[in-house]
């Protein structure tokens, strides 16, 4: 069991990017609670060195996102400095171009190789949202609020939503969703299949972390395949989906781990993954 079990263990008071590390397990939390985290473009950039600085770190191998305060991300801080509100008077070519520098942790995110937690404690609106909808695993706290927002703020998705909600819940139920631009609470989430499970807000964290930390004890090559080979294959073929599980299994067939693993099976012992 992991050290951390809120965020009242933590002195995070002026970073807006949290990141703790133990056995691991990385905690990132998003700490602008006074907005409910909404993130300026700075923070944008700040969370994507974050995840590609884990991507490159062997010894990170779970990743944990939650919020501080009452609310987990609303998406962009619209009305901050560099933000939507500047984009006015700038020609369609510096627009494209200031959304992809918005919106690359979300790339970074999905290209992670290793399994990302999203631990929501309330509000995930817009981008904040399809942020936690791109983690591999979403637990939801009961007083967790989903809402695409953009259509009422005149905007199409981005963080990826547009991918994501149709292979979460189905392609007409994400055109719903996004079209009336609704909130919805963790029961409706977790209905739809956005989420894994409700746990209660006072142990929200707790969970994620031990989840994380259950994570953290396989092995990371194995779990690192599994990861992409899903998000990889999920449009491919059956035929493309074979021949890319015949590599990856080679690969963890001549891994460290492999061995490691048939030890702890004759032995019927834990198994210690080196990830090589």
């Amino acid at each position: 069991m992991l050290r951390i079990r809120s965020l009242s263990d933590l002195d995070i008071d002026s970073e807006v990017i949290s990141v703790v590390r133990e056995n691991g397990v990385v905690l990132i939390t998003l700490n602008r609670p006074n907005v409910n985290n909404a993130l300026a473009p700075q923070h944008f950039a700040l969370l994507g060195e974050t995840l590609e600085e884990i991507a490159q770190t062997p010894s990170d191998r779970v990743v944990v996102i939650t919020g501080a305060g009452g609310g987990f991300c609303a998406g962009a801080d619209l009305a901050s400095s560099g933000g939507a509100a500047e984009r006015l008077g700038q020609g369609p070519i510096a627009r494209e171009q200031w959304v992809r520098e918005l919106t690359a942790p979300a790339v970074a995110l999905h290209r992670l190789p290793k399994p990302t937690i999203a631990a929501v404690n309330g509000v995930a609106a817009g981008g904040g949202c399809n942020l936690a909808l791109g983690c591999d695993i979403v637990f939801a706290g009961e007083r967790a609020r989903f809402t695409e927002v953009f259509v009422n703020r005149a905007l199409s998705l981005d963080y990826g939503g547009s991918w994501l909600l149709p292979k979460l819940i189905g392609l007409q139920r994400a055109k719903d969703l996004a079209f009336r631009g609704d909130v919805i609470d963790a029961n409706k989430a977790l209905e739809l299949g956005l989420v894994l499970d409700i746990i209660p807000n006072e142990t929200l964290l707790s969970h994620a972390l031990d989840y994380a930390g259950m994570l953290a004890a396989k092995p990371p090559i194995a779990l690192s395949l599994i990861k992409t080979g899903m998000n990889r294959l999920a449009s491919a073929s059956f035929e493309e989906a074979i021949e890319w599980e015949a590599t990856a299994q080679s690969t963890c067939l001549g891994s460290e781990d492999f061995r490691e693993a048939m030890r702890a099976w004759a032995t019927k012992s834990e198994g210690n993954y080196s990830g090589k």
